[in-house]
């Protein structure tokens, strides 16, 4: 993949192919023309793939073959003005590995993003409701979750750490007094190891154009002290109005941190 500045390549989006947003209409070659309205160099679908979700059967299926198909369809037709690059997110790799290397190897993407929504067991936090959960119980949650995230930053074939503060995000839309500190130890081992492994890091804009209250600075603060500098946005956009929202706020924040590099 080509060298490209911050704020000109959305790393993380999704079209109607993805369960969240089959109803959406945003195909790839509208989020391919909204990426090019907004001004970028490239775009990488990531369509969603909950490995758990195909063992377990738990959301409609990706229907890969037709997939490709349009995502390849916008590659030709925005030659020149727009790179395109038929990516992936996959969720929840840790629970069925041998499957999510399966459907890598047979799919051929030409990125993968790792994600964690939910842990083994637990329920993907977008569905709960953080105002009637106990502060202990959510405390629990964010232990499995860090785990199991820092078992995912080990796998050869992801390319990208997605929303590393994805739960998070909702309980502090709930109001949830959640001290990220607590697992300073652990985020710092993420860190390490996306380091170690030659991961990029994604700083995921969400935060941006939702205004939540996210330690995004601190752990970005934290990840150039470890010697990171291998980071990416991406708008994780599920319409096309979404694509590269917040990659200005966000642009200034990592140039600000890393000012004089």
């Amino acid at each position: 993949m080509k060298k490209y500045s911050l704020n000109r390549i959305d790393t993380h989006t999704h079209t109607y192919y993805s369960f969240d947003c089959a109803e959406n209409g945003n195909s790839p070659d509208k989020m391919c023309e909204a990426a090019i309205q907004k001004g970028l160099a490239a775009i990488i679908l990531t369509d969603h793939i909950e490995i758990n979700s195909v063992a377990e059967r738990l959301y409609p299926p990706l229907y890969h073959s037709a997939r490709k198909r349009e995502c390849l369809e916008a590659k030709e037709k925005y030659k020149g003005k727009l790179d395109v690059y038929v990516g992936i997110e996959l969720g929840q790799i840790t629970h069925y590995p041998g499957l999510a290397e399966e459907i890598v190897g047979e799919q051929g993407f030409d990125y993968v993003i790792g994600s964690v929504h939910n842990t083994k067991g637990e329920p993907d936090p977008y569905y709960l409701d953080f105002t009637k959960i106990p502060l202990d119980r959510a405390i629990y949650m964010l232990d499995k979750y860090f785990d199991e995230y820092l078992q995912m930053t080990e796998i050869p074939y992801v390319d990208q750490c997605a929303h590393l503060t994805y739960p998070i995000r909702y309980m502090k839309k709930a109001g949830m007094p959640i001290d990220v500190s607590r697992w300073n130890g652990m985020i710092k081992q993420i860190l390490e190891s996306e380091i170690k492994h030659g991961k990029t890091y994604e700083l995921n804009t969400v935060y941006v154009r939702k205004g939540i209250d996210l330690p995004e600075d601190g752990i970005l603060k934290m990840y150039k002290s470890l010697g990171g500098r291998k980071i990416r946005l991406g708008s994780d956009a599920h319409y096309t109005e979404h694509v590269a929202s917040g990659f200005d706020t966000a642009c200034d924040m990592i140039n600000e941190i890393y000012k004089g590099e």
